[in-house]
C-alpha cells in the first residue's frame, strides 16, 4: 500500500569550529566549464512512462517547461547544452521493494548510461576517476559522464556494499532521498504532497520524534568515504543535516549539497541555513542550486526580495545564486582563516567557494517558466527580439546557453558556475584520498 501511494504521489505531481587542512596545490591551468551535478538519464528503467530513455533524435513534439513525467534528455539537446560534466544519477529507493530488486534497478540504469556513451563515443565519454576525467576534458571536447546514486536505501548495508558501488564506477551517493529510512530523516516537501510522500516522517514530525542522522547513517558516511564515494546531503531533514555536518566534520569528509537552497530566501525542510552553507565550504565541500525556478521561489524570506521578481522563472535562480555568492564573499575569513575578502584569495581558493547547479532532468520536476508569454512574445521571438528560452522557459538541456545569457544580462556573475569542473575534480580527488582521522583509527 505504501509503495502504491508513493507511486501515486510521484505521478501526481553553532556547528563545529575545527579548521580542516586542504590541498595546497591545483593543476595549472585549472579546467573550466559547467557541471550538471545531477540528472536522471535512465529514469525510464524504474518508471516506464519515460519511454525508452536517452534518444538519438529530438522529439517530434516541442517540449515545454511543464515536462514532469516526460523525457527531456535527448542526445542532440545534451550536445547543445554546453555542459562539460554530466552526473548521471540512478535511483531505486522508492520503486524497489527489497534489496535485490533495488540493486538490479540501479545496475540496469548504470548499464543503460554506459551503453549510451559507447554508442555516442564521438561526443560522450565515461570517467571513473578524477585523473581520467581530467585527461578527457583536457584533450577532447566530449561531455564527461559520471555515475551516481540518489537514495541509499536497500543498497548500502555494509562496507562491502560501498566498495561494490565504487567498483561499478559510482562516484557520489545521495544518502537519504524522499522517505525517512534507516539512515535518517528525509525533508518533507511543502504542500499536501510532502506528507503523503513521506507519511512516516510526517507522523514522526507530528509526534515530535527524532528525525536526525541514525547510527546506521553515521556508519554509512564512513563506508562511502572509505570507498572513495562522495556523499550528498540533499533531501535530508533539518535535524539530519545538522547531525550529518557534525559527522562529516569529525571524519574530515567533504560534504556536498547537489540541489538545495538558502533558508534565508525559501524557508522549508529542504533548505539550508546560512550557517550550514558556510560550514559545507569550511569542511571543503560545495553547494549547488537546482534549475527549477518554482523550487527556488521566495517563501517566508528573511532577506529583501528584488522588486519585480518573476516567480517560477530564471529570476528565482538568479536571486538565489547572487545571495549564495554574496554569503560566501562575506564569510571568506571563516572558510579561509587569515583571509579577509575575495580580493585576497588565490584562483584555487576562488574555485573552492564557487557555487554550481544541477538540472534534475527527468527527476519528477518542471523547470523555469517563460519570462514572456502570449502571441506578442511569439512574434517578438520570430523577429529575433526574444530568445526561445524567453517564450518557452527551460524546456530542455539545449536551451541552457540561452538561460545563462539571460542571467548574465541580469548581472549574475557566471564565473563561479564555470569553475565547477575544477571544483568537482578537486572534491572528488579529496574523497578518493580520504583516510580516517588519527583519533578514529
Amino acid at each position: 500500500m505504501r509503495n502504491s501511494l508513493l507511486a501515486l504521489v510521484l505521478l501526481a505531481g553553532p556547528l563545529l569550529g575545527t579548521s580542516y587542512a586542504q590541498p595546497s596545490s591545483q593543476p595549472t591551468p585549472p579546467l573550466r566549464g559547467h557541471v550538471d551535478w545531477q540528472a536522471h538519464p535512465a529514469m525510464h528503467v524504474p518508471y516506464e512512462l519515460y519511454g525508452e530513455g536517452l534518444a538519438e533524435e529530438t522529439p517530434k513534439k516541442k517540449l515545454s517547461w511543464r515536462h514532469t513525467l516526460r523525457q527531456t534528455m535527448y542526445a542532440p539537446y545534451l550536445r547543445q547544452s554546453g555542459v562539460r560534466i554530466l552526473v548521471a544519477a540512478a535511483m531505486a529507493a522508492e520503486r524497489a521493494k527489497n534489496g535485490p530488486q533495488a540493486r538490479a534497478l540501479i545496475l540496469s540504469q548504470l548499464a543503460h548510461v554506459r551503453l549510451f556513451v559507447r554508442q555516442n563515443s564521438a561526443d560522450f565519454a565515461l570517467a571513473t576517476s578524477p585523473a581520467q576525467a581530467r585527461r578527457i576534458l583536457t584533450t577532447t571536447r566530449k561531455i564527461v559522464v559520471l555515475q551516481a546514486i540518489e537514495g541509499a536505501r536497500w543498497v548500502l548495508n555494509r562496507q562491502a556494499d560501498a566498495d561494490y558501488w565504487a567498483r561499478q564506477g559510482v562516484m557520489m551517493m545521495t544518502l537519504v532521498h524522499l522517505q525517512d529510512d534507516e539512515f535518517g530523516g528525509a525533508a518533507i516537501n511543502t504542500g499536501i504532497m510532502g506528507p503523503l510522500l513521506n507519511m512516516g516522517g510526517a507522523w514522526r514530525r507530528l509526534r515530535k520524534r527524532p528525525r536526525g542522522l541514525s547510527d546506521q547513517g553515521r556508519r554509512a558516511l564512513r563506508w562511502l568515504a572509505q570507498a572513495g564515494i562522495l556523499v550528498d546531503l540533499t533531501h535530508m531533514s533539518p535535524e539530519c543535516v545538522r547531525d550529518a555536518l557534525r559527522a562529516t566534520g569529525q571524519l574530515g569528509i567533504p560534504p556536498l549539497v547537489t540541489h538545495g537552497w538558502a533558508r534565508s530566501i525559501r524557508a522549508d525542510e529542504r533548505s539550508f541555513s546560512d550557517e550550514q552553507i558556510v560550514e559545507v565550504y569550511r569542511q571543503g565541500g560545495c553547494f549547488q542550486l537546482p534549475l527549477n525556478g518554482g523550487a527556488l521561489d521566495p517563501r517566508r524570506p528573511s532577506v529583501k526580495v528584488p522588486r519585480g521578481l518573476r516567480k517560477g522563472t530564471l529570476d528565482s535562480f538568479g536571486f538565489q545564486m547572487k545571495f549564495m555568492q554574496g554569503l560566501l564573499a562575506r564569510n571568506v575569513s571563516r572558510v579561509f582563516p587569515g583571509k579577509r575578502c575575495l580580493s585576497e584569495l588565490s584562483d584555487a581558493q576562488r574555485t573552492r567557494i564557487s557555487v554550481g547547479w544541477s538540472s534534475d532532468w527527468n527527476g519528477f520536476t518542471n523547470h523555469s517558466k517563460p519570462t514572456h508569454r502570449g502571441r506578442k512574445a511569439k512574434r517578438a521571438q520570430e523577429r529575433g527580439e526574444l530568445l526561445e528560452v524567453d517564450t518557452r522557459g527551460l524546456a530542455h538541456p539545449g536551451l541552457l546557453p540561452q538561460y545563462w545569457q539571460r542571467l548574465a544580462e541580469q548581472g549574475l556573475d557566471l564565473d563561479p558556475l564555470e569553475r565547477q569542473v575544477e571544483q568537482l575534480l578537486r572534491v572528488w580527488g579529496r574523497i578518493r584520498a580520504w583516510t580516517p582521522p588519527r583519533s578514529l583509527r
